[in-house]
């Protein structure tokens, strides 16, 4: 029985090697087994979705919706203003 798992096991090896080959002929980088490739955050597209181009730990980054969230809004904000 473990000859049988292990005969599976190197099967799919072989399949997923070969899948990650055809993808990078492609252009497709598919990365390592078990490796997620890290996307942009929720808050990310958020800010890019409204036009704001900076990240989230720049104060230009509280504008609109997400400065009301923040608990900043008109007449109670930082008194920053953009140059």
């Amino acid at each position: 029985m473990p000859e049988l798992i292990q005969t599976l096991k190197s099967m799919q090896k072989t399949e997923s090697e070969k899948r990650r080959f055809l993808a990078s002929i492609q252009g497709i980088d598919l990365g390592k087994d078990g490796e997620e490739q890290e996307g942009p955050s929720f808050e990310d597209v958020q800010r890019r979705a409204l036009g704001i181009n900076t990240s989230g730990d720049d104060i230009v980054s509280l504008q609109g919706q997400l400065a009301s969230s923040a608990g900043f809004g008109i007449g109670a904000g930082l008194g920053y203003e953009k140059g």
